[in-house]
């Protein structure tokens, strides 16, 4: 039995009924992982001896973690994350053999939820850009198509998932790192009301953006997992009969790919068809972009000022500290300013409008090629910031509501996109059960073609951003 290729929550039931076992289900991911690694890369640390001695013990041992939730299911902790003993780089050659002596909470706290970790997934450097790269681990490519992007930051989490080598993964969110490479991966990224969840690597109190979340291959199976992060029952059923949904593609003004426009509208059109009522509307979002890079800015000062002339780290990050580091007072109160501005803002339109929540494209473009650093141009519009083209998603973290990217559809190549739905601040509950019955009206995600990947020599895929 295939049992990697069922859903986290069919694993469950298999295994809370006796049926598989906790070391099967663990074999059964090590394959699918030794047969896509060599190309996709997403998870650059394993621990498969620790992994093994855990399942091991659970199978011996009915009482060890006995109701714990996630009892025995497989992961991999974001490589952001703190690992006691288990080597942690954050992307970055300045942490390149750093083995942390303590878990991060949210990672101590998982442990406790009977899940079993195999090692780390790979992000970009620090967990800066929506393309999964960095000197320490290399790129990591997309199932899909591996001469793709896998998005990010969350990338080797969403390809791990994808590649069914992980049940569930955690990942986290600025501007959009677990909702894009959700969205370029054909799985589900939640990401929670701001402050929902302990953070890893932001623990300034003064930081509100910075979210972990989970990531899995259904909405059902993310329910599961944010019920296990913050101890709570998450029902994925469906709350309304005929949810009233805000639609805005472009939110705006934003470009958007002419596939990924076409793609959304599509959802849109089924939702109507399943009886949904969509009406054209969106949130004032203006100062959303600035207030974002603002905050993002400070986000990065105050956890990294000491590396702001260390050339080990990537030109990109080094900026960011630089401008977090050169802001006045007098910004940084406007940027909060704007910040709570925006959230009541966000709160009357839903409110106003009597909506249920907001649906728009996840991501302004589909998958695009391993050797683009980032995107500097969608349909025209020139971007001069490695941040401007992924404003679909970080414009929706500055109200600091839930969002989720559900896959929607695919491009004339094949390429996966996903829609994103946003609801107001601590409406998670509401929302995931919004997003279930969405998913079930777009119909399940396939997987990607592992056999075709395993039998690619990765010697002859174009190169990442580093060569």
């Amino acid at each position: 039995m295939d049992l990697a290729g069922f859903p986290a929550t069919e694993q469950k039931a298999l295994l809370d009924a006796g049926r598989a076992s906790c070391r099967e289900l663990l074999a059964s991911c090590r394959y699918r992982a030794e047969l896509t690694e060599p190309v996709v890369n997403a998870i650059p640390t394993t621990d498969w001896e620790t992994a093994e001695a855990l399942a091991g013990r659970l199978d011996d041992d009915p009482e060890l973690s006995a109701g714990a939730p996630l009892r025995g299911l497989v992961t991999a902790h974001k490589d952001l994350a703190d690992t006691a003993g288990v080597r942690t780089t954050y992307g970055s050659p300045v942490y390149a053999e750093h083995i942390p002596e303590e878990d991060s909470p949210l990672v101590a706290h998982l442990r406790g939820t009977g899940l079993v970790s195999i090692g780390k997934t790979n992000t970009p450097e620090f967990g800066k850009g929506s393309h999964t790269f960095n000197p320490v681990h290399g790129l990591t490519r997309n199932p899909w198509d591996p001469a793709r992007s896998a998005g990010g930051s969350s990338g080797g989490a969403a390809v791990a998932l994808a590649c069914g080598s992980v049940s569930v993964a955690d990942g986290s969110d600025l501007g959009g790192s677990l909702r894009n490479p959700a969205s370029f991966n054909g799985v589900v990224g939640f990401r929670p009301t701001s402050g929902a969840i302990i953070h890893d690597v932001v623990r300034d109190p003064r930081i509100r953006q910075p979210m972990s979340g989970p990531m899995g291959r259904t909405v059902a199976d993310v329910a599961l997992l944010l019920g296990a992060m913050t101890d709570q029952v998450v029902a994925p059923d469906p709350a309304s009969e005929r949810p009233r949904v805000a639609f805005s593609p472009d939110l705006g003004d934003l470009p958007l790919d002419p596939e990924v426009r076409a793609l959304t509208r599509k959802a849109a059109d089924a939702l109507a068809d399943a009886g949904w009522d969509i009406v054209e509307a969106c949130p004032d979002l203006t100062g959303a972009d600035r207030c974002f890079e603002d905050l993002r800015g400070l986000s990065m000062a105050l956890s990294f000022a000491h590396l702001v002339d260390d050339d080990r780290v990537k030109e990109t990050a080094r900026y960011e500290i630089g401008l977090g580091l050169a802001m006045g007072v007098n910004r940084i109160a406007e940027a909060v300013e704007a910040e709570q501005h925006l959230r009541a803002s966000w709160g009357r339109f839903f409110a106003v409008g009597s909506f249920d929540m907001l649906l728009s494209a996840t991501s302004q473009v589909p998958p695009f090629p391993v050797g683009i650093e980032w995107v500097e141009e969608i349909d025209g519009v020139h971007f001069d910031q490695y941040t401007h083209w992924m404003r679909s998603c970080s414009r929706i973290t500055v109200p600091g509501g839930p969002a989720v990217s559900v896959p929607a559809g695919f491009t004339a190549d094949g390429l996966p996109v996903g829609v994103q739905l946003a609801a107001p601040r601590d409406h998670d509950h509401a929302l995931i059960a919004f997003a279930a019955a969405a998913e079930e009206v777009f119909g399940p995600c396939p997987a990607p073609d592992l056999g075709a990947l395993a039998v690619l020599d990765p010697a002859t895929l174009p190169p990442g951003p580093l060569g």
